[in-house]
């Protein structure tokens, strides 16, 4: 749910109508059904609980935060890119200044409400673990966040990106701490598919973050959607 004029992590406001694609937030590369229907599950999705409960629960510790990376130069698929390396950033995409500076707001918004920060892992990219640096000033890698390589996947793929990353999503962090996961937009709409039927939630915009409360055995309750810029707003909760 996009932030409302006040500022607010809650919004109930969210519009029913089918995104388009040229207002989809989509790249027009990778819009076909599937996207377009987890981007509306995007904009629908309700958080549970209203910005003072959700600031004192993320304080309390025993969340796993999923985090689409920051924003990049140019969108585009380089996950089937023949050219990709990913020991180096040169054949990947890369932060913007805004990406960058938005994930600084990221992790200044956490420090300032007062969440305590456990594990932070990344995606092997480097934009991925370029949002988890400036945002944390530490990371671990997991490829198990990484993309498959395709861009339009396969139900096949989701399935497999589910296995990969519900194990993350549903361990519960250390007593008093919150896991921090910076990954990608495919692999968390493969994970959500059998959480919120039909096609998982897309998460947009880059920067994203959706808080899971994690149940164990690969099953998760997701909790709320935090945009970059809400971050500080929980600071004043």
């Amino acid at each position: 749910m996009a932030a409302c004029s006040s500022g607010s992590v809650s919004d109930d406001s969210a519009s029913k109508q089918q995104p388009t694609a040229d207002s989809s937030e989509v790249e027009a590369y990778e819009q076909n059904d599937t996207t377009l229907s987890g981007e509306q599950n995007n904009k629908e999705f309700v958080n549970k609980l209203d910005d003072e409960a959700l600031a004192s629960a993320l304080r309390d510790g025993g969340h796993v935060i999923y985090i689409r990376h920051a924003k990049t130069n140019k969108d585009w698929g380089d996950q089937v890119s023949p050219e990709l390396d990913l020991s180096d950033c040169s054949t990947q995409r890369r932060l913007s200044d805004e990406g960058k500076a938005d994930a600084k707001q990221i992790g200044e918004g956490i420090k300032a409400a007062g969440i305590p920060v456990g594990d932070v892992i990344s995606s092997d990219y480097c934009r991925a673990y370029n949002t988890a640096d400036l945002a944390f000033g530490t990371y671990t890698k997991n490829s198990n966040l990484n993309f498959l390589p395709c861009v339009e996947c396969t139900p096949k793929d989701y399935e497999e990106y589910a296995a990969r990353v519900s194990p993350l999503l549903s361990a519960k962090p250390e007593a008093g701490k919150n896991t921090f996961l910076v990954g990608h937009d495919d692999p968390f709409q493969g994970v959500t598919m059998p959480v919120i039927p039909e096609n998982g939630i897309y998460p947009a915009p880059m920067g994203v973050a959706y808080v899971a409360k994690p149940l164990g055995d690969g099953k998760f309750d997701l909790v709320a959607k935090i945009l970059p810029n809400q971050w500080q707003t929980l600071a004043q909760n």
